[in-house]
C-alpha cells in the first residue's frame, strides 16, 4: 500500500486501485523524484504541478504534501478519481482533479494558458510512446520557462523522444521503473 513519504501527511497509507494497467510508484521513485525538487519547492520555485494519469494520486498528494501549493490531478478513470478523493480526505489535502482524458485535460489547459513548473508524466507503460506523440506538443505549451517534465516509465520500453525538442537532464533505473526528466529546448 503506498504512503505519502514526507511533508505535512508523511506517513499516512494511501489507498490504491487494484486496476492492472494502474501500479502504484514505489517509495523509492517517490523519494528520488522529490529530492531532486525539494529545494525548488522550498524556496517557491515550484507553485503549480500537473500529476497526468493519476491514478491513486500519490504523486500529486506527495507534491501538496511537501508544499507545493498548486496541484492539478489528471484521471479519467472513475474507480481511481474516487479513490484520489478518499486519499484527499484521508491527507487533508486538496487538489483540483479533472476527470478526463490526459489528451483533453491537456488541450484544455493550453488553451487555458495555464503553466506548469512540473509536469509528472506516468501513462499506462505499454501505451507510452503513443500517448507522448499525441500530447507532447501541447505539453510544452504548458511548461513554465524553467519546467521540467518527469516520465515514469517500465525499463522494457524506449522513450522516443525528439532531440530537437527536448534537453534530457536525467534518465535513471529504479527496479522496475525508469525515471526521465527533460525540459524544452530553448530556439
Amino acid at each position: 500500500m503506498p504512503r505519502v513519504v514526507a511533508g505535512r501527511a508523511g506517513g499516512i497509507r494511501l489507498e490504491t486501485n487494484n486496476d492492472k494497467l494502474m501500479r502504484p510508484t514505489s517509495d523509492r521513485m517517490k523519494e528520488a523524484i522529490f529530492s531532486s525538487i525539494q529545494s525548488e519547492i522550498d524556496q517557491g520555485e515550484i507553485s503549480f504541478f500537473l500529476d497526468l494519469f493519476a491514478g491513486s494520486g500519490q504523486i500529486g498528494i506527495e507534491a501538496l504534501s511537501r508544499g507545493v501549493p498548486n496541484v492539478i490531478f489528471v484521471e479519467n478513470n472513475k474507480r481511481a478519481q474516487q479513490i484520489i478523493n478518499k486519499n484527499f480526505e484521508k491527507t487533508k489535502l486538496r487538489g483540483k482533479l479533472l476527470p478526463i482524458s490526459a489528451n483533453r485535460a491537456v488541450e484544455q489547459l493550453a488553451k487555458q494558458g495555464q503553466i506548469f513548473d512540473i509536469i509528472y508524466f506516468d501513462p499506462p507503460w505499454m501505451l507510452l510512446n503513443e500517448i507522448w506523440q499525441e500530447i507532447e506538443q501541447n505539453l510544452g505549451k504548458l511548461l513554465s520557462e524553467n519546467g521540467k517534465i518527469l516520465i515514469e516509465h517500465s525499463k522494457t520500453i524506449k522513450l522516443e523522444l525528439d532531440q530537437n525538442k527536448w534537453n534530457l537532464i536525467k534518465e535513471k533505473r529504479y527496479g522496475q521503473s525508469v525515471l526521465v526528466v527533460i525540459e524544452k529546448k530553448l530556439n
